[in-house]
């Protein structure tokens, strides 16, 4: 009988031996993307004998079923969620801080590209990791600036030219409808920093929408606005197709000029015509304003609250975003690894696009910014694109606009304080 119980302790003994730690890992992207991913977690799997990541494709979408899961107690051990996401459920205590296993691991801002360290961080608080980045640059169609007699191989190198090329690339039929824009500004606040603004002081911890640079940005957007009629230009809308698709009125000629993240490159290649020709090139600024502006955005991986093994879920985030598995996810997906040496990784450079390294440059020489990390990041945004309606529509001036735009963020932003 004794000798039954000592077998029966050792089999159980080795039975917990043998046991993996399983977490749920919540993904968000599907096709090639999500198949690129999946193949690193199978990799992990097979990498070592404790843990296995059971991985959940979930969109992220505007994070309600995150929102919902994040306050049941079906928590996921790791989730994506985008970068506006990360401090107000961070803030909100949904996210564990990242900043003890960072210390313990040695990972520090060093490790990453200028600007990324603070980015999904509040007071130095890290809640999440950055998966990839997104960066944005100028982008034209170098066959319709043949067309009309500009130079294809010179983008605009200051807001003057580039407001001059916009002229000369418009075109409307004779009835007055709008067949071409040559350039309409879409991604407003990165021109608030063009023109010497910000959004959010950093140093003073204050909120900086009605910076005289970001009057002055929001006044030259609106000016597109009114100079080519909203009306008119928002029927011209309703007749583009798809951007991931060949009906992309940049591919089409239907758009001259524009402004484009690096995940355009690939589809250029898999959707525009062949001999379809283009350039890339930062953005143009006006006197006086910032030269090489890069704004950042994407997603994040972070450690729910709820999360059943916070340490085993970090292991697998320290594996995946180190420097081969970053450099691999972001070359598949045609987007740049926040870190250094997944930068000059051959996993990536061997399939970088063309004018790829554009992009990288001005992450890592230029002026980097991105929209402000704060528990109501998403709630000033909104602000911005209402002042943005209510001064193409001549509601409000720019001055007002911004000036009622900063009394609300204040209010909300002290309700967190």
């Amino acid at each position: 009988m004794r000798k039954v119980l000592a077998i029966t302790v050792i089999l159980i003994v080795a039975m917990v031996g043998l046991a993996k730690t399983e977490l749920s890992f919540w993904y968000a992207w599907g096709g090639d993307e999500g198949k690129a991913l999946l193949a690193l977690v199978e990799e992990f799997n097979k990498s070592q004998s404790e843990i296995v990541v059971r991985p959940v494709f979930v969109p992220i979408g505007q994070g309600e079923k995150i929102n919902t899961a994040l306050a049941g107690s079906s928590t996921p051990d790791i989730v994506t969620i985008w970068d506006w996401m990360v401090v107000p459920l961070g803030e909100s205590g949904a996210l564990i801080p990242l900043n003890d296993y960072l210390d313990s691991a040695g990972i520090d801002e060093s490790d990453y590209l200028p600007g990324v360290w603070s980015y999904g961080a509040y007071r130095g608080i890290k809640y999440g990791l950055p998966t990839t980045l997104n960066a944005y640059a100028f982008m034209w169609n170098k066959t319709l600036f043949k067309e009309v007699g500009l130079d294809p191989d010179r983008p605009p190198e200051n807001i003057k030219e580039l407001d001059r090329y916009a002229e000369l690339l418009f075109k409307q039929d004779t009835r007055g409808n709008i067949r071409r824009l040559g350039f309409l500004p879409n991604v407003s606040h990165i021109y608030f920093y063009v023109f010497g603004g910000q959004l959010w002081d950093p140093e003073t911890e204050e909120i900086t929408a009605n910076h005289p640079g970001n009057v002055a940005a929001l006044d030259w957007v609106a000016s597109y606005y009114k100079k080519f009629d909203l009306q008119k230009i928002r029927v011209f809308q309703a007749t583009w197709g798809e951007m991931a698709s060949s009906y992309n009125p940049f591919y089409r000629g239907q758009l001259a000029i524009q402004e484009a993240g690096q995940w355009e490159l690939l589809f250029i290649r898999q959707f525009a015509k062949s001999d379809f020709e283009f350039g890339v090139s930062p953005f143009p600024a006006p006197e006086g304003g910032r030269e090489k502006v890069a704004y950042l955005n994407g997603s994040f991986w972070a450690i729910p609250k709820g999360s059943k093994y916070p340490d085993q879920s970090f292991e697998f985030l320290k594996w995946l975003t180190d420097n081969d598995q970053a450099a691999r996810f972001a070359a598949e997906l045609s987007n740049i690894p926040p870190r250094v040496d997944s930068i000059e990784n051959p996993a990536f450079r061997s399939k970088m696009l063309p004018n790829m390294e554009i992009y990288i440059d001005m992450l890592t020489n230029g002026y980097v910014y991105f929209f402000p990390t704060l528990p109501i990041g998403l709630y000033y945004m909104e602000e911005l694109n209402q002042a943005l309606q209510y001064v193409q529509s001549g509601a409000k001036t720019a001055e007002q606009a911004l000036n009622d735009v900063q009394q609300a963020v204040i209010r909300e932003l002290g309700r967190y304080e």
